[in-house]
């Protein structure tokens, strides 16, 4: 039966490269269908901008008002050029990827809730493994550990303070009622932020200093007590954390580990082309068939180390749910929920290789 089933496996992974080189430069001003499929966003959703971030142009996926999305559960807008298969690596393998981005147009500081602007999927993930998220006009990058979710960097604020309300949120128990409260508390904490001189006439003030780092523990209590959490301390530092959407996917032990690179930030991709690289080689140490060791990956921007992230990363693979071990596949664009206006997602000098040399420099001469 063990033999059956290795054999199955190996006959679902049979058809994929070993982490297959691409490089798409846009120029040309046409998409190279041999990269990318179109499944996820119609034709009318894309164009290309000029000049790109080194050659004659780049890729700039459009969102409008408008817009639904093809393979949209709720009320959201999809835009999303995915790999083709062919270029999909084995499952396990290291890979290393290479882009420039940029976003532009009608952005909103807050109310971008669930937007998602890259994203890498493998086996078995209903979440994606590694996402670029937008959310509340904060660019960050978060990690999958099966359901949990954590944010690894972001563009502003206090990466160690996320991780502090991340380590909070891990020793809750993820039920509905816990969901509620952690709902609650950010909608208070945007509110106070968006909206402080209204905020004042509703709230009394000690309600408003408990959301913050400097809040005195009485009153901390008190909200915790009146939301029905049970550490006082996640009020007060929940709020390095409230731009994210989705809080309650945050919430439960995640076995993740996160080293940031003294505290730095990533760039705001609002301001101008952001060049990242991302080192990725998938696992978990309780796959039952795959990779079984941490997966692990490593992430650069701006030609600055960022993050490094080592532990059970993405969905674990189970016996009686084979799958095919490819992957993971990348896709960019706008998956989101419905928001007003006109977003620009604009991508340049896409590289994915098995080595960091394979990648080649961005801008090189040509």
């Amino acid at each position: 039966m063990r033999g059956a089933f290795l054999t199955f496996v190996i006959a679902l992974s049979g058809g994929a490269a070993c982490a297959a080189g691409l490089k798409d430069s846009f120029d040309s001003d046409r998409l190279n269908t041999k990269n990318w499929t179109t499944q996820q966003i119609l034709s009318r959703q894309y164009q290309f901008q000029k000049p790109g971030r080194c050659g004659s142009a780049a890729i700039d996926i459009v969102t409008t008002d408008g817009d639904n999305g093809l393979e949209c559960e709720d009320d959201c807008q999809r835009a999303e050029l995915r790999t083709t298969k062919k270029t999909w690596p084995i499952f396990g393998d290291e890979v290393w990827y290479r882009f420039s981005f940029k976003i532009a147009g009608d952005i909103p500081s807050t109310g971008s809730a669930r937007s998602v602007i890259g994203q890498w999927k493998g086996p078995g993930d209903g979440s994606p493994m590694i996402a670029q998220r937008f959310d509340n006009g904060v660019f960050h990058i978060t990690v999958q550990d099966n359901n949990v979710r954590r944010v690894v960097a972001r563009a502003e604020g206090d990466p160690d303070a996320s991780l502090s309300a991340q380590a909070l949120l891990g020793n809750l128990h993820r039920d509905e009622q816990t969901v509620n409260a952690i709902n609650s508390l950010q909608s208070l904490d945007l509110f106070t932020k968006t909206q402080p001189d209204l905020s004042q006439q509703f709230f009394k003030q000690n309600l408003m200093d408990s959301l913050g780092p400097e809040a005195q523990p009485s009153d901390s209590q008190q909200l915790s007590q009146a939301l029905g959490l049970g550490d006082p301390a996640l009020v007060g530092q929940f709020n390095a954390l409230s731009f994210v959407a989705e809080p309650g996917k945050y919430i439960g032990r995640a076995d993740i580990d996160i080293e940031t690179e003294d505290n730095r930030s990533l760039p705001d991709p609002r301001k101008g082309w952001v060049d990242m690289v991302y080192r990725i080689k998938p696992g978990r140490t309780d796959n039952e068939y795959g990779p079984r060791r941490p997966g692990e990956i490593d992430i650069w921007a701006n030609g600055q180390k960022i993050v490094s992230v080592r532990g059970n990363i993405g969905a674990t693979l189970k016996k009686n749910d084979p799958r095919p071990l490819v992957g993971p596949y990348f896709k960019f664009g706008t998956y989101r929920l419905r928001t007003p206006g006109t977003f620009h997602f604009q991508l340049d000098e896409f590289a994915q290789a098995s080595t960091q040399a394979g990648l080649g420099q961005i801008c090189a001469a040509r």
